[in-house]
């Protein structure tokens, strides 16, 4: 393998260069920010307290070629982060990549996803790489699912592996791309869905507040343990659903009222099986007046058509406590067919054991039931 000299990796909006001295300042401004420090490596802002201190991580050894190199992040000419591959080994055809960017006003805008596709091409196709990983903190919920939507796959979670600058302890979450290697054909990942009267986006912590407001309802918790107490509460429901989405095996959306814009409740996928197609709706729960109004029949149909029609599910299920009826009945309306019992299926946290009744919709039912909801809608 051989590393061109100086490349310059261009795409649409981004180009990645060779960093240079000149562009310390720039590496100091992102590291002073508070967010960007915190998601980027779970540390107080000031890792670069001055020019020198940024000159001397450009001039790392471990960023030099032929093992490593720092590129620059441009977008309209200017710098608005920075990407690097290290530890590159030869007979392993791998490396270790880490990519930021600095400017926050540009989060989430795709800027970040693009530079990323750019390092992945330049490593895989330039220097013939195979095999590229990366490690991301935890709580970093908007870089893994842009890693995923790039092919990078978990392969682990090292519990407690970062000590944060705060005196915490977080998991550091492991992420291999492999050159040549297919994504599942069934892989469900966060994503929007839109209808007439609801849009559901993916949930975030900072949902907390929101998610408290529309769920702390005494209705709502009569059949479902533990009850969430407070915001500080809700944001550790929300955590767990993350940290269940960073495993694969959730996808939890926050269900928006489109004629407020305001949060009215949440559901997620979940026992996502990507081997046999299939996955369950659950987790859900509606306040402020959402309950027994289009939310849910829109936001069953929005679920069940990215299912069958966008990721190709062969079968959707759904399960509610037994003592549920009034949920049971919600379900049946959809169209679902009732399955069967799971008796004694889990331990509640206070100590008694659930049965859980089981329905679900197959890719045969899916055109009956999707007419049936649109209908309902209409």
């Amino acid at each position: 393998m051989t590393v061109a000299a100086e490349p310059v990796l261009r795409g649409s909006r981004v180009a990645l260069r060779v960093a240079r001295h000149d562009d310390a300042p720039h590496f100091v401004r992102w590291a002073s920010d508070a967010d960007f420090a915190w998601y980027q490596w779970a540390r107080d802002p000031g890792r670069f307290p001055d020019d020198a201190a940024a000159r001397a991580f450009i001039d790392s050894p471990r960023l030099e070629p032929p093992t490593g190199r720092l590129f620059v992040i441009e977008h309209a000419r200017a710098p608005i982060g920075f990407a690097n591959y290290r530890d590159l080994v030869p007979k392993a055809r791998s490396a270790e990549i880490g990519i930021g960017i600095g400017e926050k006003a540009l989060w989430s805008q795709g800027l970040g996803r693009e530079a990323l596709g750019l390092l992945l091409r330049h490593l895989t196709e330039d220097l013939g790489l195979h095999r590229v990983t990366l490690s991301v903190v935890s709580y970093n919920d908007r870089a893994i699912a842009s890693y995923k939507a790039a092919g990078f796959e978990i392969e682990g979670i090292e519990r407690d592996a970062v000590m944060t600058d705060r005196g915490t302890y977080v998991d550091d979450v492991k992420m291999a791309y492999l050159a040549g290697r297919d994504r599942p054909a069934f892989d469900p990942r966060p994503v929007t869905l839109e209808g007439a009267h609801v849009r559901l986006v993916p949930l975030r912590m900072e949902h907390a507040e929101a998610l408290f407001a529309a769920g702390d309802e005494d209705d709502i918790w009569h059949h479902v343990q533990p009850r969430p107490e407070g915001s500080e509460g809700y944001a550790r429901y929300i955590r767990w659903a993350l940290d269940q989405q960073t495993l694969g095996a959730q996808i939890a959306f926050a269900v928006i009222r489109k004629a407020d814009g305001e949060l009215v409740g949440t559901t997620r996928y979940a026992h996502i099986d990507r081997a046999n197609h299939t996955l369950e709706i659950g987790y859900t729960f509606y306040g402020k007046g959402s309950r027994r109004t289009a939310t849910n029949t829109e936001c069953k149909l929005l679920l069940l058509t990215h299912a069958f029609d966008t990721l190709g599910a062969k079968r959707v299920w759904l399960q509610t406590d037994k003592r549920n009826e009034r949920s049971q009945a919600a379900i049946a309306r959809l169209g679902a067919i009732k399955e069967g019992e799971l008796r004694n299926e889990r331990i509640l946290p206070d100590g008694r054991l659930r049965t859980s009744v089981v329905f679900a919709v197959t890719s045969e039912d899916w055109p009956r039931v999707k007419e049936r909801l649109q209908g309902f809608l209409r």
